[in-house]
């Protein structure tokens, strides 16, 4: 009797083993333990990794349909070839490895047409796959998939490839598939069927036992970089250290450079390393994102260079640059990575500990601006490892509030306290230039450093910096002073720099018991003699060398100092002070004798012109000349 693809059962089968001379393995046909073949697929997918497991498995079950079409068109009698090709379909069900469901089924043997779908329901390749690994990103039974392939591919005489559309090994909730030939499939299928190429296994699996030595040396690079990294770290190493484990590991030649592309860590001699390794020559301040590498090829050099930056809060605090005379991979950059990541923790461990230590103590600034024999180099440094470059030019500000009024009513100290919290928060939140801008404040006076390259981002001088920062804090019992140094050149400067600020403040109170803002620049030549002597002083000069003149005009309403003063102005010129004071020529002389008999000097004299030329800058200076 003919028989049907819904037919078929497992006796029809058997029966064939049971008769005479015939057995199982004379017709090359078994039954397998699905057991047993889970066990295998878990092997084949730990041995070779999923996607070679994938291609093993697919050839596998495609030579298997193959096989077992043969074997059924021969052995069994059916009605007609298309329930020999559907019996396909009834073979998983047979076997225990699905039942088949079609949902569209379009096929005329006759004339090669083939298209199909429909779903698998209970995968046993599901479940165990399930059993050993987790969910996979993409449909995981292979078997299903080559053997329907196979299958039908004999039948039909031509290829068909089965394509599995959605899976519950991959977290859908059924398995789909569609099965078409190559023809009809196109350009769609051409990354499956290079699954089904046959290749010598034997060649494939020693590439992959390269490989996994290869690997296996790779990560016992990593790992012993990783080790000896951290080793160093917690030993008290820097840059250096690092960069020295680092070229060792990859036999290179190694260049750490902080923000600002100073070298503060290499490895190797090669001659001109620092000029042509450092990231100044390629990276690109305008990346509108931070890449994770950079690689860069040398004109006339043998090598290529391969860098990453130093990351910290999504900054870059410098750079890992390493130079290669081979192809460059995964590899080299995942370890210029580990590096970075070390020498960020590094540098944050660094910051933190710097900024603990000013917090408490103000004492990069404090040695900075206030101790003259502070090691203004390791200072940089320092100031470095919290981002921030002391190389550039700067003005020191220096800023002291006082009581203006005085009331016992007032809780004193508090008020100062918010005066100084509010120019605090001025500082660092006025400027986005930077951040940290470093603020010292201690007892009742402020300190900070202001870089030039804020005020020209911002289009305004230092002096309008100052005013806006005293306009901003309204507070009529307090009298605010703020003094501003001239610009640094160097690092050296810096000390200087703050006691011209200083300076500048102390003139400010002793001028007027208003606020206000006065640049260093203002005091011209007398900064030298307010650098051995206190304004007070210096008043108490001038006022001995002009005493008589002071009480004459005084008690007669005269102008003999305004005079002296523009007569000094003038070179010591009777004619030139005349005309500029609109005075008659023997009215002026008559002034100018009158002076001489007073201060019992002869103006003539150099030695006496030098002492009353003080004596008035100082007056002029201290805002005691009023100009007309």
């Amino acid at each position: 009797m003919k028989l049907k693809a819904s037919e078929l059962t497992l006796d029809d089968l058997l029966a064939i083993s049971t008769m005479p001379g015939e057995r199982l393995q004379d017709i090359n046909f078994s039954l397998t333990s699905m057991d047993a073949w889970a066990v295998l697929r878990t092997d084949l997918i730990n041995a070779l990794g999923i996607q070679r497991a994938k291609r093993f498995i697919l050839r596998y079950a495609y030579r298997s349909g193959m096989h077992e079409a043969r074997i059924l068109k021969e052995k069994v009698e059916w009605k007609d070839e298309l329930e020999w090709l559907i019996a396909g379909s009834k073979m998983h069900d047979l076997t225990g490895r699905s039942l088949s469901y079609p949902e569209h089924f379009n096929v005329d043997m006759d004339e090669g047409l083939f298209n199909v779908s429909g779903y698998w329901i209970d995968s046993s390749e599901v479940k165990q796959h399930l059993e050993y690994f987790p969910m996979h990103v993409e449909p995981i039974c292979y078997f299903l998939i080559g053997y329907a392939s196979g299958y039908t591919s004999e039948c039909l005489g031509k290829r068909i490839i089965f394509k599995e559309v959605k899976c519950k090994g991959k977290g859908d909730e059924h398995c789909s598939y569609i099965g078409k030939t190559v023809e009809e499939w196109g350009d769609e299928i051409s990354e499956e069927l290079l699954y089904y190429e046959d290749e010598d296994m034997s060649g494939e699996l020693d590439q992959m036992y390269q490989k996994v030595e290869r690997q296996k040396e790779r990560l016992e690079t990593g790992y012993s970089l990783s080790r000896n990294l951290t080793k160093v770290m917690l030993q008290g190493g820097g840059f250096m250290e690092f960069a020295e484990i680092l070229g060792k590991s990859l036999h290179c030649a190694v260049l750490i450079e902080n923000m600002n592309y100073e070298m503060v860590g290499k490895y190797g001699d090669n001659p001109g390393m620092e000029k042509n390794m450092s990231a100044k020559n390629f990276w690109d301040e305008g990346y509108e994102s931070i890449p994770e590498f950079v690689e860069t090829e040398l004109k006339d050099k043998t090598f290529k260079l391969l860098t990453v930056p130093i990351l910290l809060e999504n900054k870059v605090y410098g750079f890992i640059t390493i130079a290669l005379n081979r192809k460059t991979d995964n590899f080299h950059i995942d370890l210029l990575e580990r590096v970075a990541v070390i020498i960020a923790l590094y540098m944050q461990n660094e910051r933190v500990a710097i900024a603990t230590e000013q917090r408490l103590k103000g004492e990069l600034l404090e040695q900075l601006l206030n101790e003259k024999s502070a090691d203004v180099g390791e200072i940089h440094n320092r100031f470095t490892y919290l981002g921030y470059d002391l190389k550039q030019p700067h003005y020191i500000i220096y800023i002291e509030i006082n009581e203006r009024i005085i009331d016992e009513d007032m809780n004193t100290n508090y008020e100062y306290l918010k005066v100084r919290r509010q120019l605090t928060d001025l500082f660092q939140n006025e400027n986005k230039y930077t951040s940290n801008i470093p603020v010292l404040t201690k007892l009742n006076t402020i300190q900070t450093i202001v870089p030039e390259q804020f005020l020209e981002k911002e289009k305004i001088t230092i002096q309008e910096f100052g005013e806006r920062l005293l306009k901003k804090i309204d507070n009529r019992e307090k009298q605010i002073c703020i003094g501003i140094s001239d610009k640094t050149e160097k690092i050296i400067d810096y000390n200087n720099r703050a006691k011209e600020a200083k300076k500048a403040v102390e003139l400010a109170k002793f001028r007027s018991r208003n606020s206000g803002v006065i640049l260093s620049s203002e005091l011209g030549n007398l900064t030298l003699f307010l650098n051995a002597r206190e304004p007070e002083e210096l008043e108490l000069f001038a006022k001995g060398k002009l005493k008589e003149i002071l009480d004459y005009d005084e008690k007669k309403n005269s102008e003999l100092l305004e005079t002296l003063f523009y007569y000094s102005q003038n070179e010591f010129n009777l004619h030139k002070t005349a005309r500029e004071m609109s005075i008659s020529i023997s009215g002026m002389r008559y002034r100018i004798l009158r002076i001489e008999e007073l201060l019992s000097v002869d103006l003539s004299n150099s030695s006496s012109r030098f002492e009353i030329q003080m004596a008035l800058q100082i007056f002029l200076l201290l805002g005691k000349i009023k100009l007309i």
